[in-house]
């Protein structure tokens, strides 16, 4: 199905949105990329959402369900330049490979994306049912899952397929993410009298030993752990030269098991707390999940709570059949990972909707977010011929 002109086609398109800087924020420029490469191929119906998602619509001739084929436009900072060894926008094509900021995460996938729908249309829209979709969007790397929200109340799909760095090979599931905070609360006083105050920072350091002690992480078979790390500590005031901070605060990151709650999370730290605030009466404590906000490019405010769910898709499901199945149309390995997947907006569709889901893409983790990334062109090819296989296998009339 990737003919000389098909195969072309598709490099031209990946370089083309990897030389489109859209660090999270700022996508506007690869957004009217893939609109308009959507518009060129023919798709029915291109929207750009009050976000800045880009949402395309091939409806084909019989009724039927809606499958809906994500990735994201936005990617991290190239960090220093100078690191790169090539400029990290220029999209350069070297050894088989296409080189530049975003390649394996995720415009590789995109552009895969893109081209396989055009594709099955032209090949088979008077053969298949239902709608395909094809959304690009925003803020992933900030804040998982809010623009899928978006995307998922416009859109509503029946099935769900991520084009995450996977290697080609099937994900079915992911351990979710929350971000706890804990704060101690003192009294400020002179450092040289310390006596006449409560010093939030000790009290920190008690409380984050007594955690690393007592916290017993849950296991799954599938998933792993759900692990508790510190990843961020911070006393005020700041500057302090010269007085004992009156407020310490702590950032977690606690990955999520299946069936996980945010009052069970949050529980689980307060137990600690609880412990050591009985033999300490000036024990100030506050846990919570934190908030955050994001504005996309387009102005609006994406914004809610750092608290992802856990999701697997069970094996034995009809969609992870059908996705195998159209992988092997297309004689690609059928290959489904034996471990969960990273943090991906999966923990919208699947994890809050319970939509079967699947990640799906080329590139390895292990390339993401690093210098020189690249994506291997074979594998870009692979990808637009899974997209393809999968999307004609679920969508067959």
């Amino acid at each position: 199905m990737l003919d000389g002109k098909r195969t072309s086609d598709l490099i031209v398109l990946c370089q083309d949105l990897i030389r489109r800087p859209s660090v999270s924020g700022h996508e506007v420029d690869v957004a009217r990329c893939v609109a308009g490469y959507m518009h060129f191929l023919g798709y029915d119906d291109v929207a750009v959402d009050s976000c800045g998602n880009v949402v395309g619509r091939i409806a084909f001739a019989a009724p039927g369900g809606r499958l809906l084929m994500e990735a994201q436009m936005d990617h991290v900072d190239t960090g220093d330049p100078a690191s790169w060894s090539r400029y990290p926008y220029g999209a350069f094509v070297e050894r088989g490979r296409i080189y530049g900021r975003g390649a394996a995460d995720q415009k590789g996938s995109l552009a895969a994306m893109i081209l396989a729908g055009a594709l099955l249309k032209e090949d088979f829209g008077a053969a298949l049912s239902g709608e395909l979709v094809g959304a690009g969007t925003v803020q992933q790397e900030r804040f998982e899952g809010l623009s899928s929200r978006v995307v998922g109340e416009s859109v509503r799909p029946d099935w769900v397929i991520l084009g995450e760095a996977t290697d080609l090979r099937i994900a079915r599931g992911q351990r979710g993410r929350a971000e706890i905070v804990v704060e101690t609360r003192g009294v400020m006083a002179h450092s040289a009298n310390p006596e006449y105050g409560i010093n939030a920072a000790n009290k920190m350091i008690s409380l984050i030993a007594a955690l690393k002690e007592q916290f017993l992480p849950p296991m799954d078979s599938f998933l792993g752990k759900g692990i508790l790390v510190l990843t961020s500590l911070c006393s005020s005031p700041l500057p302090s030269a010269g007085a004992i901070p009156d407020r310490c605060t702590a950032t977690f990151d606690r990955r999520l098991l299946l069936g996980e709650t945010k009052q069970a999370v949050i529980a689980q730290i307060q137990t600690t707390v609880d412990r050591l605030a009985a033999t300490d009466q000036t024990l100030n404590v506050d846990v919570y999940v934190s908030k955050g906000e994001e504005r996309c490019y387009t102005g609006s405010i994406l914004a809610g709570e750092h608290f992802a769910p856990a999701w697997v898709l069970s094996s034995d499901d009809p969609f992870l059949g059908r996705v195998r199945d159209g992988l092997r149309r297309m004689r690609l390995p059928l290959c489904v990972s034996s471990g969960p997947g990273f943090g991906t907006n999966g923990c919208h569709y699947a994890g809050t909707l319970g939509l079967p889901t699947v990640l799906f893409g080329p590139s390895r983790q292990d390339r993401v977010h690093g210098v020189d990334e690249f994506i291997e062109i074979e594998e870009l090819l692979a990808a637009c011929r899974g997209y393809y296989g999968i999307a004609s296998g679920v969508l067959a009339a």
